[in-house]
């Protein structure tokens, strides 16, 4: 059982075994509670409840009686597992290294993020380097959805004869949008099945395919009505998008530091 059943198993045990009492926290010490002769603290309950969280149908005061008494629970059942011995199996001792590593290296990270001050100026640069990549178009296309390619076909020879697009979507199409002549109105190119986007970006505006294009949906006959360039969004809704961009290359920049200086020596035959 790894570490995260136990703690499931653990904290199910002892809210089973929870009384409500109310409780109280010495003023000089901030010791809630004594157990055995180790003291559980406030600031112990505070990260026990970041930890776990609280639920909306219960009240919170009765949730944080709860969880000092499984805070209690914990300990107890902590010291029996020391003096069993428990915490010297090597499965135990490799959990408890892995998890002391992670929390040591998170906060590591966390130091390196905050302590690289990251100004506004900085952020809007990164904005006005990214905001092209940010700027996208959308289109607005009409479709003929047939089963078969020979009938798409015979649809294109219609159209370069001079029927209306719309006619025969209502009349061919087994698509949804075949009541409304074929209308698919506006969208991204990235909500369209990769095939159907290719070639609407291929047309221009009031040419049709003349080719069927294939999707897993059928055979298309395809209109593309008319397109129009959609803008970034504005530099205050990206900002904290922009904040967590720069710091994660902050992040792999010093880490890439690491790797730089570091010896680092793998097995024989693996990269």
């Amino acid at each position: 059982m790894n570490l995260l059943n136990i703690s499931i198993t653990l904290t199910i045990a002892c809210l089973l075994l929870v009384s409500t009492k109310s409780f109280s926290a010495d003023k000089d010490t901030g010791v809630i509670a004594v157990v055995n002769g180790k003291d559980i603290t406030t600031d112990m309950l505070k990260s026990y409840q970041k930890s776990r969280g609280f639920v909306d149908n219960i009240p919170k005061q009765k949730q944080t009686q709860m969880m000092v008494e499984e805070l209690i629970n914990r300990e107890l059942i902590y010291q029996d597992a020391v003096k069993n011995g428990v915490d010297k199996s090597p499965q135990v001792e490799a959990q408890i290294a892995m998890l002391r590593k992670n929390v040591v290296a998170g906060a590591m990270l966390k130091n390196v993020s905050e302590a690289a001050q990251i100004s506004d100026e900085e952020l809007k640069k990164e904005y006005d380097k990214r905001k092209g990549e940010m700027a996208t178009k959308e289109f607005k296309a009409s479709h003929i959805l047939v089963e078969k390619e020979n009938t798409a076909n015979t649809i294109i020879k219609e159209l370069e004869k001079g029927a209306k697009f719309a006619d025969l979507a209502k009349e061919k199409s087994t698509g949804p949008s075949a009541t409304h002549g074929g209308d698919l109105g506006w969208f991204k190119p990235g909500e369209m099945v990769k095939p159907f986007a290719q070639a609407v970006e291929k047309l221009k505006n009031g040419e049709y395919t003349k080719t069927p294009v294939k999707t897993d949906f059928g055979w298309h006959v395809i209109l593309r009505v008319d397109s129009r360039d959609v803008p970034p969004p504005p530099f205050e809704q990206l900002q904290g998008q922009l904040r967590m961009r720069v710091q994660n290359l902050q992040i792999e920049q010093y880490i890439g530091s690491l790797r730089k200086d570091a010896k680092i020596e793998r097995s024989a035959g693996k990269k």
